[in-house]
């Protein structure tokens, strides 16, 4: 009974921060015109040598942090689901792009190799989810899609996961995001990823052992 009150609300709350974490994430269409809003100068320095593949990342991911959260309202797959396997498509496919670009400018990251190795771990990670999910679900393997659809938007959700904890950075005294940026490329989606992990085996451990046929006859699994 908790749970059916407690998924909606934190539903709706993962929604508004993905939102705002996308709209804030808008100011890097300003670098297309030259424009810099609030951009870090050393993040500044990463968009000057590898262009194309930062802005891959930073252009593209906002697109899948927001549509992620509507991929798990039961009601929505429900009532629509050819809409529900469209978006899921957009929300691949913006994974893949943004992931591929993440990869590519992770070893340029501007809190240096540390952060980078972290960055492209979670490149790695996120595109293979993500791809594991999209092959998943064309197998008709659907538990499995909602299983690897979690961890992929675990991982996606670390966008918004890292400006929470920008505060915290600035709360220990690092004077930038580039420098924090050093423990943040692990901070930002590692937690996620155990959640989802934790929350997945306590499912599975609820749910119901399901009969199996053997030699004809029934028995529990």
């Amino acid at each position: 009974m908790v749970g059916k009150y407690f998924a909606p609300s934190f539903r709706a709350i993962m929604i508004l921060l993905a939102t705002g974490v996308a709209l804030y994430s808008l100011r890097y269409y300003g670098v297309l015109v030259d424009r810099w809003l609030d951009v870090d100068p050393k993040i500044r320095t990463v968009i000057a040598h590898v262009p194309i593949q930062a802005l891959m990342h930073m252009l593209i991911a906002p697109i899948a942090l927001l549509l992620g959260p509507f991929q798990f309202i039961p009601g929505l797959r429900a009532k629509y689901p050819q809409a529900h396997r469209w978006s899921g498509r957009v929300y691949v496919t913006a994974c893949v792009v943004a992931g591929t670009g993440g990869l590519a400018a992770s070893p340029y990251a501007s809190g240096g190799p540390v952060a980078g190795l972290g960055f492209g771990i979670l490149a790695v990670l996120w595109l293979g989810t993500t791809l594991g999910a999209w092959r998943a679900a064309v197998q008709r393997q659907y538990a499995l899609h909602r299983l690897l659809m979690r961890f992929s938007y675990a991982m996606t959700f670390g966008a918004v996961t890292l400006r929470l904890q920008i505060p915290l950075g600035f709360a220990l005294g690092y004077p930038t995001y580039s420098a924090m940026s050093v423990w943040l490329a692990y901070t930002s989606w590692i937690p996620n990823v155990i959640v989802v992990a934790l929350y997945s085996i306590a499912e599975a451990l609820r749910r119901p052992m399901a009969p199996a046929t053997v030699d004809g006859e029934m028995t529990a699994l």
